[in-house]
Parts: structure tokens; sequence; C-alpha cells
């Protein structure tokens, strides 16, 4: 049998709904499987997701989780499968054969519950039930590929809106929220803005309205729900992360007073002249030290989309002023382990080098409780 990944989870709450989210006390599960797996239980908590439990099993294995988790969970398989998984109020027996095949239940409760839902294509006719409410998340992403006009993009938005602002608790342990968000943005692109004898630029500004009004109604709804910086940042990334940093820098402007990570900001010290430095391909540059030039220093995090934005754009400004004859330098202090994922923003911007620091322990040493985003000019020690 084949499972739709995201008609599971649309079906899956119809079996949570008699589970409080989240609902805490001690909860036990016992995965048994008959292949060896690398794996990981995922839970979500509206624009957050965090791992309840990872390891691995051989072949003939099983191992017991106990977890203070409830309702919601993704099996995830290293080789990137997932499946659903109901944690309840009762013990649950799970048992794998493969990753290419759904999991079965030793017990009868939600999970054998919710998989007979998927084999025999219940139709809901309670439409103000839970299910009734992740179908009807369904039927409104599934409606919104069709629109064409700016008339049916405000109809379709007021729809989205709606319906997020009502069904929020619901929607908060679930993806769709974020396929949700993510739709309710990517709809601008279906959209024609032209306007008969209108200049083409009235085409970007009536645009990034549109995008900006978004924006603003969605800080409205969940303000009571979510911060006003982490739905802010999420809504920067998800620009970001298709590479428009501009309408990303765009947002991050507007709304200024929210575009930041983290509570506090420390006065950054001298970087050690001996610090290795990492060019954008992986490779070492040298040392802190042998730089010659004015120097800009900027922290970033992948978690704070907002960061490195700031940085994409402050390295465009010191390669606009270097085309001037300037003889400016950008490094690059990522907050975590270095990764591609930070090297990628050198994709973003030409005629400068970034340059990045690959010592997660030195970032911790120098600042902590960090506000980002963090751009400072230093000297060298």
């Amino acid at each position: 049998m084949k499972v739709n990944v995201h008609l599971v989870v649309y079906i899956l709450f119809v079996c949570c709904s008699a589970i409080p989210l989240p609902c805490w006390g001690q909860a036990e599960l016992l995965i048994q499987s008959k292949a060896s797996i690398d794996f990981k239980l995922q839970g979500y908590y509206g624009l957050e997701e965090s791992t309840i439990f990872s390891g691995v099993l051989s072949a003939g294995g099983s191992r017991r989780v106990e977890t203070q988790y409830r309702g919601l969970a993704m099996l995830i398989f290293s080789g990137g499968q997932q499946y659903p998984l109901i944690i309840g109020s009762q013990p649950s027996v799970v048992t794998i054969i493969n990753s290419s095949q759904i999991p079965s239940f030793a017990v009868e409760d939600e999970n054998q519950l919710f998989y007979k839902f998927l084999s025999d294509d219940v139709q809901v006719d309670n439409v103000d039930s839970f299910v009734g409410v992740m179908i009807r998340g369904k039927q409104l992403l599934d409606s919104s590929g069709s629109i064409k006009t700016v008339k049916e993009l405000h109809e379709k938005k007021g729809e989205f809106q709606e319906f997020l602002q009502h069904n929020y608790r619901d929607l908060s342990h679930s993806d769709l929220l974020r396929r949700l968000l993510g739709q309710y943005f990517m709809m601008h692109e279906y959209v024609s803005y032209h306007r008969e004898n209108s200049p083409a630029g009235d085409i970007q500004i009536i645009y990034r309205q549109e995008v900006l009004s978004g924006v603003r109604t969605l800080l409205a709804i969940f303000q009571d729900h979510i911060p006003k910086n982490e739905l802010l940042n999420y809504c920067v990334g998800l620009y970001y992360n298709r590479g428009m940093v501009t309408m990303a820098s765009f947002i991050a402007d507007h709304f200024e007073s929210f575009a930041y990570c983290g509570d506090n900001k420390q006065t950054l010290r001298n970087v050690p002249a001996n610090q290795t430095l990492i060019n954008s391909d992986g490779s070492e540059i040298g040392k802190f030290g042998e730089l010659q030039g004015e120097i800009t220093v900027s922290f970033v995090s992948y978690d704070c989309p907002v960061s490195m934005v700031r940085t994409v754009i402050k390295a465009r400004e010191i390669a606009d002023a270097n085309s001037q004859g300037g003889k400016q330098l950008l490094i690059v202090v990522p907050l975590e382990q270095l990764s591609e994922k930070h090297r990628s923003m050198s994709r973003n911007v030409s005629g400068v080098a970034m340059l990045f620091v690959d010592d997660e322990s030195w970032s911790e040493s120098n600042l902590q409780n960090i506000r980002l985003p963090f751009i400072q000019k230093i000297p060298v020690q």
C-alpha cells in the first residue's frame, strides 16, 4: 500500500483530536525492527520542529522510547522516507519491516485507526471536526494554484487569513501551518500585476506592497501565538531560501523592529591574529593577522535568516565600495559549525571575497546571548 505522506499529515489529526496538544505526561513506545535502520522521531511546535528521539536499530533489535511528547510525530529514516506516528496516552508497539514499508502496530490504538482511514478512503462528513480542519487546509492549498489576477489574490489571501486565524491551535501541531504560510506568499508569484499604460516599475511596486501587506496581516493574526521576530524571520527565510535576497531584505527593512534573533548583544573582542580563515570553496586561505584593509565581521546563524540576508547585503555594499577603489574585507562568523549553508551566501555576491571563520568555540567565547544581525568593524589583535 502506497502512502501519500502529505495526506497522512492531514488525516492523522482525526486520531489526534482526542489527544490534547500538547498533552504532557510520560508516554512509552517500543520500536522494533526487522531490518537495520537509522531513524529519528520528529514532533511539531508551531513553526518549529523538534527531534523526540534518534537512534540506530540492528536487524531484529528493539528500543524502548519514553517521552513526554504527545500527538503527531514523524518517523524519518536516514534515506528520507517518512511515516507518521501518533504518540498517545497508551503504550504502543511499533514494528518496522524496512524503510520502504508502512510500520505496523501490535495493539489497537490511534495508529491502527489512522491507517484504517487511509486504506478505506473514509469520507469526512463533519467539517467542524479536527479532521475537517485538516481536509479544508488541504483543499485551500490545492485551490490556490489557479489564481491569476490581483482580485483573485486578495480573495484567496482572505481565505488563508481567516483559516489561519480560526484554526491556529490545530495547525500549530502539524507541518500544515508552515505549508500554508509558504503557499500564502508563493501565490504572489502566480499573479500578473500589469496594468494598462503603467510603467514596468509599477509592477514591482505593486508586487512588493502586496507582500508587505501579507506580512503585516500575519503579524497581527499570530501576535498572541508566535513572537513577531520569529514570524518575520520565517517570512524572510521563505524568500532568502529561494534566492530572492533583495525581496527578503526589503521585508526585513520594512519591519526592522522585528528583524532580529536572540535577546542581547555583547561587544565583540578583538579577533586573534592566528585565527584561521576559510574561503567560500572550503579551502584554507590564511590567518586573520595576515589580512590587509578595512575589516568587517558579521555573525550569522542558519536558524536566523535575517542575519544571512543582512550579511549578503553588507557584502554587496562592500563590493560596490571596492569597485570605487575601496579595500574592505568581510569575515563571516557562524554561530554553529561552518557548513555549506553558510558558504553558499557567497553565491549571492560578486566582486568581494567572503571569508569564513571555521571555529565555533571562538565565537562562543566572544559572544553569548547574541542578538543577530551583528555586523561590526574590528581591529586585528
